[in-house]
């Protein structure tokens, strides 16, 4: 063989040394690379939810309540969480910021309305997350109502009196549709204020609300009507941005899971029933009102309804 070949024999041989080397090298970092990501910690989803209007540490929402509960029910599946507050603000701020997308994976519970669900941005679940109780109103009232309220059993009697809402909630619309006279206020300490003041005869709020903020010093002591209770239904959806669908569907599935194996109703058992047993509806005189603003929705929803005058 010639020197030349000699030579260039043994270039090639190192050549090959040097290729299986770094084919080696590559494959040993490659596989390095997919052990790491197996083994580093997911980054946690950021979930933004409501604060409660009335300053509390020991207050959470049950919308929070069910929102976490439903997003620990697929940890297993989507991964780890993290829930964060934003401030307070009333309903119509509140669904100028679900609109506009300005929080991550804002989740609100809100009171259905056909013109909310047609909004090309807005996307809800219609699993009703108070079974129906906030459908049953009772009312601090003006206090010095406290023997006229006792007379009130039909419709027509209502109208002469003012009823206490909040800014852009679906009460007002309701009440207004059925001829009652509102007076809107941006929020509910506003609303106890004014009806300690005189300007509101009726301030009505859901069972759970009302016990809760009755021994809230924003209530100021005001009356409470124990004759009369009011009946609309208004079914309390889920409704989040577009964008966030996918947190939402992940939401779905975790209320379905939790309604199966019932830690959903005994989370709405321990802020709902006892309020609404205290309530005492059966022994009121019920007030039914028309919704107009759900002659578009569905009626499956109404399976998961908890009728307290009826059990």
């Amino acid at each position: 063989m010639e020197p030349g070949s000699i030579g260039n024999c043994i270039l090639v041989f190192s050549g090959l040394r040097l290729l299986r080397n770094l084919l080696l090298l590559f494959t040993l970092c490659l596989l390095a690379s997919i052990c790491a990501a197996q083994t580093s910690p997911q980054a946690p989803l950021i979930v933004t939810h409501k604060l409660p209007e009335l300053n509390s540490t020991e207050r959470v929402l049950h919308e929070v309540e069910v929102l976490k509960l439903a997003l620990d029910k697929t940890i297993t599946e989507f991964g780890p969480y993290e829930l964060h507050g934003i401030p307070p603000m009333n309903r119509a701020r509140t669904l100028v910021a679900l609109s506009h997308n300005v929080y991550p994976n804002l989740i609100l519970q809100m009171s259905y309305e056909d013109e909310l669900a047609e909004q090309e941005k807005l996307a809800f679940i219609p699993f009703p997350l108070d079974r129906g109780a906030l459908s049953y109103r009772i009312c601090f009232m003006r206090d010095s109502l406290n023997a006229t309220a006792k007379s009130i059993t039909h419709l027509d009697q209502l109208k002469d009196y003012h009823f206490g809402v909040g800014i852009g909630w679906a009460d007002g619309k309701i009440l207004r549709h059925n001829d009652l006279q509102v007076i809107e206020s941006n929020s509910v300490v506003s609303l106890f204020r004014m009806t300690k003041a005189g300007r509101i005869d009726f301030f009505c709020r859901g069972a759970s609300e009302f016990f809760y903020e009755q021994q809230d010093p924003n209530s100021l002591g005001l009356t409470s009507d124990t004759q009369l209770a009011l009946y609309y239904p208004l079914p309390k959806f889920f409704f989040a941005h577009k964008e966030s669908k996918a947190v939402l569907n992940r939401v779905q599935k975790g209320l379905e899971i939790a309604y199966k194996d019932g830690s959903f109703n005994k989370l709405w058992s321990k802020r709902h029933l006892h309020t609404l047993e205290r309530a005492q509806l059966k022994q009121r005189n019920v007030i039914t009102l028309q919704n107009p603003l759900i002659k578009h929705l569905a009626r499956d929803y109404e399976i998961y309804l908890y009728g307290p005058i009826n059990q």
